[in-house]
């Protein structure tokens, strides 16, 4: 399941059957407190290809919304959060349905059969002048019918999925070195 890296709190929400689906990262000129800022502060307004595709699969958004702002929002909700340096995201559906998981523990015991959890971080670590900040993507299906749900949903949704994140930490990184 795991690769080899450091802990992050992310991995306290990742059961057995978790797998990664993507991992991105970008080095900041700026110090470790300049680039967590951004990345919880950059606006949707700044990514115009993001908002465009949001609009495509009707994810409700205003372009003026913040990152932090975004997730913060049903059908998102933060799971966990390390002031500063990572913050851990989680959203869980059944059958395309957003499920409404409004803590932490909700969270955490919505695993009943056709369910497809969601975990995201963002992260952002001191590499002393500069920072590195990071995405990871993991997923949970519980059951054999979410799972293939899931793969099907991937294969057209997964490249644009990237896109955006990696589309999330240009944005924060230009607006940490600006």
């Amino acid at each position: 399941m795991m690769s080899r890296r450091p802990s992050l709190l992310i991995d306290g929400w990742l059961g057995p059957e978790a797998r990664l689906l993507e991992r991105h990262d970008a080095s900041v000129a700026a110090p470790h407190q300049r680039a967590y800022e951004a990345l919880q502060q950059v606006r949707l307004s700044d990514m115009p290809i993001v908002r465009a595709l949001f609009r495509i699969r009707r994810i409700p958004h205003s372009k003026e919304m913040t990152l932090r702002t975004f997730f913060s929002t049903p059908p998102f909700l933060i799971l966990e959060e390390d002031p500063s340096r990572e913050v851990v995201i989680g959203v869980a559906s059944r059958l395309g349905r957003p499920l409404p998981c409004s803590t932490p523990e909700e969270f955490r015991a919505c695993t009943e059969e056709g369910v497809i959890r969601a975990i995201v971080n963002f992260r952002v670590e001191s590499m002393g002048d500069e920072s590195r900040i990071s995405t990871e993507t993991w997923i949970e299906t519980f059951g054999s019918r979410a799972r293939w749900l899931f793969r099907a949903y991937w294969l057209i949704v997964g490249p644009f999925s990237a896109f955006t994140r990696r589309e999330f930490l240009r944005a924060a990184r230009n607006a940490a070195q600006s």
